[in-house]
């Protein structure tokens, strides 16, 4: 974190005057700036500093049916949703290394093959949240292992009724969401669906 000696200072075409650390834990630290945005106006911005990335995996068995993770999530007063197998895992680490361990974790499975096809920011408006999605395939079954906080439904589902499910709004995770549309602009373009 910057020091007092560092203000102000830009920040593209922001002035943050100063920066004070408001919250931490293992997983999340809040700051909050003093800022000039790029009209001139003063303001203040709060910033959600994410300590891992979001991983997402979607596994295809050859058949290209897929797994879902069902769990109630906190933030949404424990609302139920099903999403694709997901995670975090330190920023310093190889993402892949994280994915591998989640979808052992989570689904029981060993991927032979793994290929990279999303990366985003998941909202970067208020936060430094960046996620890594990938296919998973050539799958092997082996133990699952969940987080002890974790409490989970999974199934196995045709892909096709995955993405039926986001389009009807069926599922709304934000990481489910952009890794089964892009998953389907892959295997579409590769004629496999």
């Amino acid at each position: 974190m910057p020091t007092t000696e560092d203000f102000p200072r830009k920040v593209g075409e922001w002035t943050e005057l100063n920066c004070r650390q408001v919250y931490d834990n293992p997983w999340i630290k809040v700051t909050h700036s003093a800022i000039i945005n790029p009209n001139g106006g003063e303001g203040q911005y709060g910033v959600v500093h994410f300590k891992n990335l979001a991983i997402g995996i979607i596994p295809l068995d050859e058949e290209y049916n897929t797994w879902l993770v069902g769990q109630e999530r906190f933030p949404f007063q424990g609302k139920f949703t099903w999403e694709i197998i997901e995670g975090g895992g330190p920023i310093e680490q190889d993402p892949l290394k994280s994915a591998q361990r989640e979808l052992a974790e989570e689904a029981g499975l060993k991927a032979q093959k793994w290929e990279l096809i999303q990366e985003m920011d998941l909202s970067n408006s208020a936060t430094t949240e960046q996620a890594r999605i990938y296919i998973a395939q050539d799958l092997q079954e082996v133990p699952t292992a969940p987080d002890e906080t974790e409490k989970l439904s999974l199934q196995k589902v045709p892909f096709t009724t995955v993405l039926d499910w986001v389009l009807k709004g069926k599922i709304v995770d934000s990481l489910s969401v952009a890794g089964v549309l892009k998953a389907h602009w892959v295997l579409k373009e590769r004629g496999i669906i």
